[in-house]
């Protein structure tokens, strides 16, 4: 598997971070880890193919994670140079049908057609889902109600996904021993704020995790221009691989 962060900033606009967006692509399945505003764009941006995407993971509905969901069954209708009929598969926590149902009736002329096929399944955590090669399961996590993680296994390495998060080792539970962790690192140390990690928590749960590869993302505007401080915070408790993700880079398990 490989992983391209397309956005590793929040829901602030700022020079060189988009909002949460990130691409996983193996040998069968290509998925859409959140998307939030920008997303579309970014995958052309850095040489990627969004006809490509069979699979979308949500992680919670706020706008910064979710918005980009409209322009692209949009343009994936409108494209000709995409095969059809097209299945994708919607992964995502409970209430989701209910969001999407009513972004789907104000946008519906824009987006329906029966050439592109929504599976919508939403999980709870402990929920599991095989999709070819690929299994995906659900964790809990410390954000909005229902918000899930998403520990992502193939025959050969797993990739887990915070999604936004506090601390809570329900983290732990459901990406224990994964090869590569992606995790929010939303404020700094000292400017901690409910509902986020701090690099110190970061580096906590990356340990007791026990992954090979921590890369931190999600990064508010106050956590910028930290990198030493950062990558020294986690240090304190994590040994492995630290990486400050930057849009546009590709990652291997």
């Amino acid at each position: 598997m490989k992983l391209t962060v397309l956005g590793s900033g929040s829901l602030f606009p700022y020079p060189n971070r988009g909002n949460s967006g990130y691409l996983i692509q193996s040998s069968k399945t290509t998925i859409l880890l959140d998307g939030g505003s920008g997303t579309l764009r970014k995958i052309a941006d850095f040489g990627l193919d969004y006809s490509s995407i069979n699979v979308i993971c949500y992680t919670h509905l706020h706008i910064d994670h979710t918005i980009d969901l409209i322009p692209l069954l949009f343009a994936l209708k409108n494209d000709r140079n995409v095969k059809k009929p097209k299945r994708i598969q919607i992964i995502a926590p409970i209430s989701f049908i209910n969001f999407f149902n009513k972004l789907y009736k104000i946008y519906y002329k824009w987006i329906h057609t029966d050439d592109i096929i929504l599976d919508i399944n939403e999980l709870k955590p402990k929920n599991t889902l095989n999709i070819e090669n690929i299994r995906i399961t659900a964790g809990n996590t410390n954000h909005t109600k229902n918000s899930l993680s998403y520990k992502i296994d193939n025959s050969i390495n797993s990739i887990f996904y915070t999604g936004d998060t506090d601390f809570t080792k329900d983290l732990v539970i459901t990406g224990k021993n994964s090869d590569l962790v992606l995790m929010e690192c939303s404020f700094p140390d000292n400017n901690k704020v409910d509902n986020h990690l701090t690099p110190i928590e970061c580096g906590k749960l990356a340990q007791m995790i026990n992954c090979k590869k921590l890369i931190l993302t999600h990064f508010f505007p106050i956590n910028e221009n930290n990198d030493d401080l950062i990558i020294n915070s986690v240090r304190k408790h994590y040994n492995g691989q630290i990486i400050l993700a930057k849009d546009g880079n590709s990652y291997i398990p």
